[in-house]
């Protein structure tokens, strides 16, 4: 059977679209993930090294959500992780024990096998960090008392530097638990992520006077886009390519601020926010780095850039 000219050039238009898209999906399935769950006014990262190792920072959580019947881990968190076909935590960061990044993390751990848990271990008496250690020492795992200067190989040349809490922790400021949040950087090949917990802005303008040691590709913005860890000098240290901010959408706080917002416009940043965006996934692929959200109100977005590497040790 002859094929008319028109099937012949479709058949060929066809081959060349398939090849430019698996050249497109080789380029981006590789490489460093970092995926910002959209838990509302709370925070869960997923961190899927090249190598295939895993870390979570945190698990979501409301006030009041095991009471109502409701578990965000179990609900919204593990079944993102299964999506994602992540079947063992190797790296599991409690950043602080709020109940907006501590109440889905029983159920996380109950249902997906954890390595090793990093934790700052401030005083708590929070029913959600309880059922936490409960099924930590029910499974006997490791855990680490997270203090700065500590750092991790999460393997395929990805490493993660402790930059806070120091020992001692701080106090007096207003706010010690957010302030004594871990604080961790990513590095890659010469690109970095930089996660920040829920810093105010003491935690912010300690970390600025690391300076350029904390410049980084992409920034989790501090405490949900509070105004308190807005501070110039922060910015202009962390001076980031893509800034996420992870917020509920409609939260009585008013996060992101108008301040956040233009301190992150100020310095050429790039901002997605899950209130606004969904779940927002980042890949690196040094040098280039992609982020695309899932739709949220019938919307869903893609970035991408590319920076001028100096060195690769991040």
């Amino acid at each position: 059977m002859r094929l008319s000219r028109e099937r012949v050039l479709l058949l060929v238009l066809l081959a060349a679209v398939i090849a430019v898209w698996w050249l497109l999906w080789g380029e981006i399935s590789s490489g460093l993930t970092i995926t910002v769950l959209d838990v509302g006014q709370g925070d869960c990262i997923l961190v899927q090294a090249p190598g295939g190792r895993t870390m979570l920072v945190d698990g979501g959580g409301t006030p009041g959500q095991h009471a109502s019947g409701y578990d965000i881990g179990r609900e919204v968190v593990v079944p993102a992780l299964m999506a994602r076909r992540v079947k063992k935590i190797d790296v599991l960061v409690v950043t602080h024990p709020d109940e907006d990044h501590i109440g889905g993390l029983p159920a996380v751990v109950e249902a997906v096998p954890v390595g090793m848990v990093l934790d700052p271990m401030l005083p708590c008496d929070s029913g959600s960090y309880e059922r936490l250690y409960e099924e930590i020492e029910e499974r006997g795992i490791t855990t680490h008392r997270a203090t700065e200067g500590q750092r991790l190989n999460l393997g395929g040349g990805v490493s993660a530097e402790v930059l806070n809490p120091p020992d001692p922790r701080l106090a007096g400021t207003g706010s010690d638990d957010n302030n004594n949040s871990v604080v961790l950087r990513l590095a890659y090949d010469g690109m970095s992520v930089l996660l920040t917990g829920d810093i105010d802005r003491v935690g912010a303008m300690r970390m600025a006077r690391h300076g350029e040691a904390i410049q980084s590709t992409v920034l989790k913005v501090p405490h949900h886009g509070s105004a308190e860890p807005a501070v110039p000098e922060f910015v202009d240290a962390v001076r980031p390519e893509l800034a996420v901010i992870s917020v509920g959408a409609d939260n009585p706080y008013g996060h992101p601020t108008e301040e956040v917002l233009r301190e992150l416009e100020r310095v050429g940043a790039k901002v997605m926010r899950t209130d606004e965006d969904g779940a927002v996934t980042v890949k690196l692929r040094p040098p280039k780095w992609w982020a695309w959200s899932y739709a949220r109100r019938g919307r869903g977005r893609q970035l991408s850039g590319e920076v001028a590497l100096v060195g690769a040790s991040g």
